[in-house]
């Protein structure tokens, strides 16, 4: 369960971030290889999830590290949502901005 939660959020980062750098950052040196590198952190991530979630069964101070781990999860879920949601805002209000000035300049075009 606390694995799926933890998943759910680490892919919505690990997108984020792929589209962030894609789109920002598409001159760096070495965005690949940080890519690859964060990718290659969330699949280690991953399997210590994995095991967690077996153990949890058995070990009860897992089980609690899990459960403080989920409610971090929803916490930065609601972070990259709220993140999301801002920069979609952003993307509509230069879209409207670039409307407006192409509205103005045909107004004045002959």
């Amino acid at each position: 369960m606390a694995d799926a939660i933890v998943s759910v959020v680490l892919e919505q980062l690990a997108s984020i971030l792929r589209q962030q750098i894609e789109q920002e950052v598409t001159l760096v040196w070495g965005v690949s290889k940080q890519v690859k590198r964060l990718t290659s952190n969330f699949q280690a991530i991953q399997a210590v999830l994995v095991d967690a979630d077996q153990r949890q069964v058995k070990e009860a101070n897992v089980r609690v590290w899990l459960d403080k781990l989920k409610d971090v999860s929803y916490d930065a879920e609601n972070v990259l949502d709220e993140w999301n949601t801002s920069k979609l805002k952003l993307q509509i209000q230069r879209a409207e901005h670039a409307v407006t000035l192409k509205k103005k300049k045909s107004r004045f075009a002959p």
